[in-house]
């Protein structure tokens, strides 16, 4: 690449389709010989051993508590996957985190905290985000030049994403990464971001089944970790629900550049994963009765796996 290179950026504000979350879609455009447009959504190609095993593995002695955020996704009033049936994505996902706090508490090695409840975002995290909107913003632009500047220097491999795009608002983007910084700032282990999936019906009909779940790239530097956490998630989920069947999503761990869920930018230091438990319109979620049932076992199954994880990974 030569170094005269002139870069346009194309700033589009986005969320992975489907309700998955929100994103930031970026593109420069480097005038070379063969002019093409490179999405900058890539982790680092170098990164060094050191930054790919579980952040207080070797500091946690019982001195104090792992610190879980689980995040219902979506605005508690608007966002998510399409409504089906009057079923809204977003009522779920606070369904079965609220019912995930409540048996994980039971922990005595873990501090659960939710990203939003009944009444609404966790007021510490909303006013971080309402009071720091600058300094959010600041920090972003940040990662994004260091980010920049691995791609120029070739030192970052792109990965086309497989999933289509919708508009989303920027207030729902400053907040995911606003949640970000504050993870950061406050000490955070681990982030688990509870969704339902959703997608565009074939004529007319729904069209796909099961669950999946989304990680960090094997380039970010929290993409290890990442997946040590999903592997014991998958487990038992898979005890309990089908795997997905839509071919996108084939690998069922999915590594993602783009999602700010999961750090995009390198904006996260900790494991973070985000599950899709099912698709909104499976008959097993049509029913209240069947769906209450399901949505119980899938909390159960996660607990499970969050306690085995802690023991086996970090307490041992």
């Amino acid at each position: 690449m030569s170094k005269n290179v002139t870069k346009k950026i194309l700033i589009s504000v986005s969320t992975v389709a489907f309700g998955i979350s929100a994103l930031i879609v970026i593109s420069q455009l480097h005038k070379q010989n063969n002019p093409g447009q490179m999405s900058d959504f890539a982790g680092y190609k170098k990164i060094s051993r050191s930054a790919l095993y579980f952040p207080i593995k070797s500091q946690f002695d019982g001195a104090r508590k792992i610190k879980l955020l689980i995040v219902p996704g979506h605005e508690p009033d608007a966002g998510g996957a399409d409504e089906f049936k009057k079923i809204k994505e977003r009522d779920l996902n606070l369904q079965l985190s609220l019912l995930l706090k409540d048996n994980l508490s039971k922990n005595t090695d873990l501090e659960v905290i939710l990203a939003r409840d009944e009444n609404g975002w966790n007021s510490d995290i909303e006013n971080y985000v309402k009071t720091n909107e600058s300094e959010i913003m600041k920090w972003v632009s940040a990662m994004k030049k260091k980010m920049f500047a691995k791609i120029d220097a070739g030192e970052v491999e792109l990965i086309d994403p497989n999933m289509k795009h919708n508009n989303a608002a920027s207030n729902a983007v400053l907040f995911l990464y606003g949640t970000n910084k504050w993870i950061d700032e406050n000490n955070i282990d681990l982030v688990l971001h509870v969704h339902f999936n959703n997608n565009p019906k074939i004529n007319g009909k729904p069209n796909y089944r099961g669950y999946c779940m989304y990680v960090p790239e094997k380039q970010y530097s929290n993409s290890s970790s990442s997946k040590i956490f999903a592997n014991y998630i998958n487990e038992e989920i898979s005890k309990i629900q089908k795997k997905s069947n839509m071919p996108q999503e084939k690998d069922i761990i999915i590594e993602d550049q783009q999602l700010i869920a999961v750090g995009n930018y390198n904006t996260l230091k900790i494991p973070s994963v985000l599950v899709e438990y099912a698709y909104i319109y499976e008959p097993l979620m049509t029913s209240s009765s069947t769906r209450n049932i399901f949505i119980e076992k899938a909390e159960s199954s996660t607990a499970t796996a969050i306690n085995k994880y802690i023991e086996k990974e970090i307490i041992k």
